[in-house]
């Protein structure tokens, strides 16, 4: 009963009409975005002249080149033009083969050709006949397939093509070589690079599909970033709701299965895992994390990977590719895993302390806190790098610059809900921030009064049009900031509570530094990832410098989490209640001066099971005494079971630590997990014992 819908009405069936679309009609309901390539190729297909008859279509694999030939194919139907469509996969080695395929699709050539005939000519001719009378386009799609083959199809088939046939060329790498050297094939070259999907295009496609709801739009975009084969298997995995072949996280092995294919040997697929485990990579840092050397005809291949592209500092593999190879890779070999990011780990932190005093670290500072950071770091750097992004110093020509941004941030403060993906376990991270909550970021900020500290203290961030998008307020610490810091509500009460000594050490000239004080990290739209990524790195030149790093952040648990997370300790009974007047607000420190950068790092490296061997042997005896130790709780997380131990409720944890009392009890439910326990007696007997 095709196109029939039954519709019960007073408990009889009755059969209502529909006509059933075709698969191909449906297909093309579902399409999004691509809209500048459709309308160029609907240009072509009006009769348009176009100096530019060969198209090439390239970018990463499953980012859905593929789906745009169809929309293409769609198109040409509706203009009654000839629409040509070969995969390279399905061909054979040589032209001919390609020529038959083609000619098949002609309707006046089906049947059995003559073997004897001149493939290539007749191929030609009948093309260049029909194109007197219709539009004629000719699509190969995988072109990389037939990389032995492309100067055949220059010199036999396309050269004798007529300009008015448009040609196709869609695969994973741009055309090079002849295609650029020729200027005559260069001048007729149309290099068209497809991207991913916007965030509109995205939540577009997820209503299409029936996921009408906002969050799961947004779960979309933050887990697939608009890759086309990315977000068809989310969105799958959504709708089949595990009955499918794909469970929730599974889809990341489906996605670097698909991109592996392009691997043809088990030593570069190695190679891939590993740098799947790294953010930039070189041929050196690659060897020093698979332990042996690597040959430059070796490191060569990996680069030319369709997935890998090189930056400033080296090379990336593509960001899906990079977390669904990572993600596989940990299912597979929990092990190896656990290796390979050890060694990512141990080499930037060697880096940091070689460096230490002799130049700025700040990105590998970054790049250590992508492995050692907590769920809330590692996803709020889950996020390209913004290069259009410029940092300028506050000065009396750009103050009012600097004011009218603090004017918008005002103006436009609104509740907003910070999304995140925590690349290590998939998982989507929530974060809701009320309109009053969004402005103690820059409650207090005078930049006038610290304009005339006449210090390097406030640095606006813009965009290459001059937008201010955000701003820092870092207070060198010296004698000419000293009474101002003093007597500041946010950091006068940690410098209060200094000994006369101690700050004695802070009285350097004004053209030192004895430290830094944040007062402010803020940025215009709170749910830019790459706005937030880029502000943040502001902190990182500082937190390895070889001195004191101190601030007190909005008393939010997310503020509190992130600082802990990032190696700040809270200054015992130091409070302010500046951002609200009523809610006691803690000062984080980061003290490295000394040795005490040697104990940071090592601090940091515990976290993730690294004990430096100099440790080894106090760490046994830690264990013997703290039973605790041995069960790898967080910094976090030992915090809480501490405060259950001494006899404190949830609602007293809460508040003493200053985080929410749902965040104590999915900390505890984390606890009882890693302890093996069920409830708070059990946990305060096993410390006992």
């Amino acid at each position: 009963m095709k196109g029939d819908v039954l519709r019960f009405e007073g408990g009889k069936a009755n059969t209502v009409q529909h006509a059933t679309p075709s698969i191909d009609e449906r297909e093309g309901q579902f399409l999004v975005g691509r809209e500048q390539e459709r309308a160029l190729f609907e240009r072509f297909l009006a009769g348009e002249p176009m100096s530019k008859h060969i198209w090439n279509l390239y970018g990463t694999g499953g980012v859905g080149k593929s789906t745009l030939l169809d929309a293409f194919r769609r198109q040409a139907r509706r203009s009654d033009a000839v629409f040509l469509l070969v995969d390279s996969r399905e061909l054979g080695r040589t032209g001919d083969d390609l020529c038959r395929q083609l000619l098949h699709q002609l309707p006046s050539l089906k049947g059995k050709d003559n073997e004897d005939e001149d493939l290539p000519a007749v191929l030609q001719g009948r093309l260049n006949r029909l194109a007197q009378e219709r539009r004629v386009i000719v699509a190969l799609d995988t072109f990389e397939d037939m990389a032995g083959m492309e100067g055949w199809l220059r010199e036999r088939l396309l050269r004798g093509l007529d300009p008015r046939i448009l040609v196709l060329l869609a695969g994973r790498y741009p055309l090079k070589g002849q295609w650029l050297v020729s200027p005559a094939w260069r001048e007729r070259t149309l290099w068209l690079a497809i991207d991913h999907l916007t965030r509109t295009d995205v939540l577009a496609y997820a209503r299409k599909c029936g996921l009408t709801e906002e969050s799961q739009g947004e779960r979309l975009w933050e887990r697939t970033r608009g890759h086309g084969l990315s977000l068809s298997l989310a969105v799958s995995t959504e709708l089949l709701e595990g009955s499918g072949p794909l469970h929730d996280t599974g889809w990341s092995s489906e996605l670097a299965s698909s991109w592996l294919k392009e691997v043809p040997d088990e030593e570069l697929g190695q190679l891939v895992e590993a740098a799947s485990m790294l953010r930039q990579f070189n041929q050196e840092l690659l060897a020093y994390v698979v332990e042996r050397e690597i040959s430059a005809d070796a490191f060569g291949k990996l680069t030319a990977l369709s997935f890998v592209r090189k930056i400033d500092r080296g090379w990336i593999l593509h960001d899906l590719m990079r977390e669904s190879t990572r993600s596989y890779l940990r299912e597979r070999l929990p092990v190896q895993y656990g290796k390979l990011m050890e060694r990512c780990v141990l080499y930037y932190a060697s880096i940091v302390k070689a460096a230490h005093g002799k130049r700025d670290v700040s990105w590998e500072v970054g790049e250590l806190f992508r492995y050692i950071g907590d769920a809330m770091i590692r996803a709020h750097m889950n996020t390209s790098w913004n290069n259009e992004l410029i940092w300028e110093p506050l000065s009396a020509s750009n103050l009012g610059e600097g004011q009218q941004y603090l004017q918008q941030r005002r103006n436009e403060a609104r509740t907003i809900t910070q999304r995140g993906v925590d690349p290590e376990t998939g998982h989507l991270l929530e974060l809701t921030l009320s309109k009053e909550e969004m402005l103690y970021a820059i409650e207090g900020l005078d930049l006038e009064e610290l304009l005339g500290l006449g210090q390097p203290s406030v640095m606006l961030m813009k965009s290459r049009d001059g937008a201010v998008l955000g701003l820092s307020a870092i207070i060198p610490i010296n004698r000419g900031t000293l009474e101002y810091l003093e007597h500041n509500p946010f950091s006068g009460p940690y410098i209060r509570s200094m000994t006369a000594a101690e700050r004695k050490a802070f009285g350097v000239p004004e053209s030192e530094a004895a430290g830094w004080f944040i007062k402010s990290i803020d940025v215009l739209d709170w749910t830019d990832s790459a706005l937030l990524l880029e502000a943040s790195s502001q902190m990182y030149s500082y937190m390895c410098s070889g001195k004191l790093f101190f601030t007190s952040p909005p008393p939010l648990p997310m503020f509190y989490d992130s600082h802990i997370g990032l190696g700040f300790e809270a200054a015992p009974d130091v409070f302010h209640c500046s951002y609200d007047g009523k809610t006691p607000t803690p000062t984080f420190v980061l003290d490295t001066r000394g040795d005490k950068l040697d104990a940071f790092l090592a601090a940091l490296l515990r976290r993730i099971g690294i004990v430096p061997k100099s440790e080894e042997a106090a760490e046994v005896s830690r264990v013997k005494e703290d039973p605790l130790v041995k069960f790898g709780l967080t910094e976090r997380e030992r915090e809480v079971a501490l405060c259950v131990i001494e006899g404190h409720t949830n609602i007293e944890i809460a508040a003493r630590l200053f985080i929410s009392e749902i965040t104590v009890k999915k900390h505890l439910s984390s606890i009882y997990t890693k302890t093996q326990v069920k409830k708070r007696s059990q946990l305060i007997k096993l410390a006992l014992q």
